[in-house]
């Protein structure tokens, strides 16, 4: 592990003299700018048209898997009289 850290502070040696020896950068006159070009405005994109209800009410119930999911256990359970305070959870779940 020694070599390892002497060999890089060697490194780091030899790249300080390297920089030492460079001149310094010369600084010209910074180029005048061009001239900027005003951003055109984009045009306005068009509203979509708002697709119509292709289906029906249960289209719009199944179209969420979760929803659907829940739908169904609201709807067995209260095949099975199931306790109120269930299918009152679930309803709640559906909101």
């Amino acid at each position: 592990m020694a070599s390892f850290e002497e060999e890089a502070l060697a490194r780091a040696r030899q790249m300080k003299r390297q920089q030492e020896r460079r001149p310094p950068p010369v600084q010209s006159e910074p180029e005048p700018e061009p001239p900027r070009e005003e951003p055109k405005p984009e045009p306005k994109p068009k509203p979509k048209p708002v697709p119509k209800n292709q289906g029906g009410v249960l289209e719009l119930f199944f179209r969420d898997r979760e929803r659907s999911l829940l739908m169904t256990l609201l709807l067995l359970l209260m095949d099975e009289n199931s306790d109120p305070g269930l299918l009152l959870a679930l309803v709640y779940m559906l909101l």
